[in-house]
């Protein structure tokens, strides 16, 4: 039995009772080394993921074998990987919230209309989402960090927009601010674990 859960954008109190009563029936649990942290008190086997993780050995193991994602794990998440190798009848998945979802409730901005967008070690067309849709969320990494973003967007002329940062969300440390888009492009902060979200001024 494969159960892949998504466990929020990163406090513990944003974890959902059902994905905790999942998490704690697990024989084997699978995740990154920070998630796992967060379950420490458990005594069945765990298993940290990275980049050359073997999932067909992970698959090998008897019992429950559960994976929690930060998030939730059908957004740019983990359950793409899990379903090259088990079909959809094999897993059960339990959603999460998501760090965007968390940062919109933050801004108090709808979600209506809105598209996402991840650049976590991938390159998309952002500039082509930003005039199509009023609202864009997307998920950075160390590369594409909030001044690459707001860079791409001055150098296609696209000025008139605001946008978010959300550092660490939900966490104690959490930080959101709001750019122009120049502003931002000539900011010199480096920013901590983030999402953006470039919307309208009139938003």
């Amino acid at each position: 039995m494969v159960t892949v859960v998504g466990i929020g954008p990163g406090d513990e109190k944003y974890i959902t009772p059902i994905a905790l009563e999942k998490i704690k029936s697990a024989d084997v649990l699978v995740g990154g080394n920070r998630n796992l942290e967060l379950f420490s008190d458990m005594t069945c086997e765990k298993i940290i993921i990275n980049a050359n993780t073997d999932y067909q050995e992970i698959f090998k193991k008897k019992g429950h074998i559960v994976f929690i994602a930060s998030g939730d794990p059908l957004l740019y998440g983990i359950t793409d990987v899990i379903l090259r190798y088990k079909e959809k009848s094999d897993i059960e998945i339990v959603p999460g919230i998501s760090s965007i979802q968390y940062i919109f409730s933050k801004i108090k901005i709808s979600m209506n209309d809105m598209v996402v967008v991840s650049l976590h070690g991938r390159e998309q067309e952002l500039i082509s989402k930003v005039k199509e849709y009023k609202k864009v969320a997307v998920l950075t990494d160390k590369r594409h960090t909030p001044q690459y973003i707001a860079k791409l967007l001055m150098e296609n002329g696209i000025y008139g927009k605001t946008i978010y940062i959300g550092e660490n969300l939900s966490y104690e440390n959490e930080k959101i601010s709001k750019y122009k888009v120049s502003e931002l492009y000539k900011c010199k902060d480096e920013f901590d674990m983030n999402v953006v979200v470039i919307t309208c001024q009139d938003v």
